[in-house]
Order: structure tokens, then C-alpha cells, then sequence
């Protein structure tokens, strides 16, 4: 995932920037950038950027008349989203390393700023929406994506396991809210946006058995949360039998689990 700082974000690993990339559909993210209102000619941030996934998305949209920023904490992913754009043929885009909450541009330079999945990471999500916001034109479009009940919302799960996968949870609560989605609109309300808009959209959707890819998706995150997970159960053995319960779960026919993905929008005033 998109990170300010390596010692907040609990999904870093060696692996993460192909995670990323993997996980990233391009179609359906043309989709929300164009209900959200980006357009050709627009200069753009992408903030907590990663590999720049959805920023070549937003290269495109924008066009040769336009300009995109890949902003993200992490040096070694904005190299891989740097060589992944020279490969697409990408020119209209630049990639910036810095922190989200204090972040190392330019204040009223943006007409679209775009953060997904970033504010569920973030120890200060608050100072996080002001600093976007000091970075847009008067008017611009700030956009912020991130889900509501990440991980948290399941039927069927076995008692033990329910209990396991909360406990971990809830050892990430400084650095991790399953929440933040339902919390966005009044982030904006009271930054005294403009227009604002909330799109609602299913994200982990899974009635029934999840798909192989989406399997190796939750095989990766268990993998990167591995050595906390261990401290958090007491043991290897214990960590073990949870990812092993947590995996068969989602292999159930009758297993049901759900996320929503919540995208906000406002005008700057």
C-alpha cells in the first residue's frame, strides 16, 4: 500500500510495489477518476502514489496538455513507477518522494489532487487533509478514497478465528483504521469544502469463495504482517494456525465478506 512513513505503513515489504501493481485495475480506475471529475488539460497529484499504478492512469486522462505528480514516501517504488512510465511512454508525468504530512511542494499548484487508499495508513489524517488542501488552486478537487470495514466484516468466521484476526487488528490501531472510509465526509465538511460528493462502490466482495487472485492478495498482506502477527499470538505456531484458518475461511462456499469503498469530493473554498 501507499505509505508516508515505512515505520507507519504496516504492509511494507520487499515485495509491496508488485503487490501494488498487481492489485490496481486500471479500467475500473479510469472508471473513478472520471466520475470524480479529472480531465484532460488538468495539472495532478497523486498522493501516496506507490509504483504510479493509478498515476499512468491519470497521465492518460490528462493528456499531453496535462501534468501528473507521483507522490509517494517510498524512494524505491517511485523508481519503479519511473522506469514502469518510461516503458508506457509516459512524458507527462514526475514523481516526488516526501512525507503526505508535510509534504515537500509547492502550495496552489494542483487543479486535481487524488489519495487512495493512503488515509487508513495515516497516524494524522486530519493534518494530512489540510496539507492537500494547501497544495490545490482555489477550487480545485480534492479526492479522497479509502474503505470502511477493511478485514473487519465477515459471517460465518469461527469464534477462535474471529477473536485471532481482531486481536491483530486491534494491535495495529495506531497505525491502521478499518474505518476510515465512513470518516471522510466529515473531514471535508469541516474543512468548509465545496460541492462535496460521496461515491459508494463494493471493494472485497466475496459471496462465496474468494478468487485465486485475491487469495494470493491476502497471502502477500499475511506474509508482510508476519513477524507483528507472531508477537501479537505468541508464537509461530499460533500465527500459523491463524493464517492457515483465516485462508480456509475464504475458500468456504458460504463465506461471506464485504468492504465498501467510499470516494469523496470537494471544491477548495
Amino acid at each position: 500500500m501507499k505509505k508516508t512513513n515505512s515505520s507507519h505503513y504496516i504492509m511494507e515489504s520487499s515485495t509491496e510495489g508488485d503487490r501494488l501493481e498487481q492489485k490496481t485495475d486500471p479500467v475500473e480506475t479510469e472508471r473513478q477518476l472520471k466520475l470524480v471529475g479529472l480531465r484532460a488539460g488538468m495539472k495532478a497529484l497523486d498522493a501516496g502514489a506507490g509504483t504510479g499504478a493509478v498515476a499512468r492512469v491519470m497521465a492518460k486522462l490528462v493528456g499531453e496538455d496535462g501534468h501528473i505528480t507521483a507522490f509517494d514516501a517510498s524512494e524505491s517504488r517511485l523508481q519503479q513507477g519511473q522506469q514502469r512510465a518510461m516503458e508506457a511512454g509516459l512524458h507527462n508525468m514526475s514523481f516526488k518522494s516526501g512525507d503526505i504530512l508535510s509534504p515537500n511542494l509547492p502550495k496552489g499548484q494542483f487543479d486535481f489532487i487524488w489519495c487512495r487508499f493512503v488515509f487508513e495508513y495515516l497516524p494524522n489524517p486530519d493534518a494530512a487533509m489540510k496539507k492537500l488542501t494547501e497544495l490545490l488552486v482555489p477550487n480545485g478537487i480534492l479526492v479522497v478514497g479509502d474503505l470502511d470495514g477493511n478485514a473487519i466484516f465477515h459471517d460465518g468466521m469461527d469464534r477462535d478465528l474471529e477473536i485471532s484476526l481482531h486481536k491483530i487488528l486491534y494491535s495495529f490501531r495506531d497505525n491502521f483504521d478499518p474505518y476510515a472510509g465512513r470518516k471522510l465526509y466529515r473531514r471535508f465538511y469541516q474543512l468548509n469544502f465545496k460541492e462535496i460528493q460521496v461515491h459508494c462502490t463494493p471493494h472485497h466482495f466475496y459471496p462465496g469463495r474468494i478468487s485465486d487472485f485475491d487469495l494470493e492478495n491476502w497471502k502477500e498482506k499475511l506474509e508482510a504482517i508476519r513477524e507483528h502477527g507472531i508477537k501479537v499470538l505468541g508464537s509461530v505456531g499460533e500465527y500459523e494456525k491463524f493464517v492457515n484458518a483465516l485462508l480456509k475461511f475464504f475458500k468456504q462456499p458460504d463465506t461471506f465478506s464485504y468492504s465498501t469503498l467510499f470516494l469523496v469530493q470537494g471544491k477548495k473554498p
